[in-house]
C-alpha cells in the first residue's frame, strides 16, 4: 500500500476513534484525524483536499450520517477513497456510495488495512 497517506476517522465512539487511531498511527505512512460525530467533521470538511481516506461510522450524532457524509465527500472531491464502518446489523453494503468499501465493526487492524486499500485503489479509478 501506498504510504503518506491522511485518514479522517468519524465515529460517535471515542473508544472506536482511538483504536482505529491507535491501529495507523503505528502504520508507517498514516496520518490520522479524528472526528467525534458529524458535527466534529465539518471544518475538517473545508480542507478535504488534503485527506486521501474518510474512514465513516454510519450512524453518527448530528444532522448527517456516515453515509452522507461519504457521499458528499466523493462529489466535493473525486480522488478521496471511502470506508463506511457499522456494528448496525439492519445496514447493508447495497446503502453505501458506489466505490466505497463496507466494513463491519468489530474488524481487525488487518481487516481495517485491507478496506483501505481497497478504498484507495476503487478511488483511484
Amino acid at each position: 500500500m501506498e504510504t503518506n497517506k491522511t485518514v479522517l476517522i468519524v465515529d460517535d465512539d471515542v473508544m472506536v476513534l482511538e483504536s482505529i487511531d491507535l491501529h495507523l498511527s503505528a502504520v508507517d505512512g498514516f496520518q490520522t484525524i479524528r472526528a467525534q460525530g458529524s458535527a466534529g467533521v465539518t471544518s475538517h470538511m473545508q480542507n478535504a483536499q488534503n485527506i486521501d481516506v474518510i474512514v465513516a461510522d454510519v450512524v453518527l450524532a448530528g444532522s448527517m450520517t456516515g453515509i452522507d457524509l461519504c457521499q458528499k465527500a466523493i462529489e466535493q472531491y473525486p480522488r478521496i477513497a471511502v470506508v463506511v464502518i457499522t456494528a448496525d446489523p439492519e445496514v447493508h453494503c447495497a446503502e453505501i456510495p458506489e466505490r466505497g468499501v463496507f466494513l463491519r465493526k468489530p474488524f481487525g487492524g488487518e481487516r481495517l488495512l485491507e478496506a483501505i486499500s481497497e478504498a484507495l485503489w476503487k478511488a483511484a479509478g
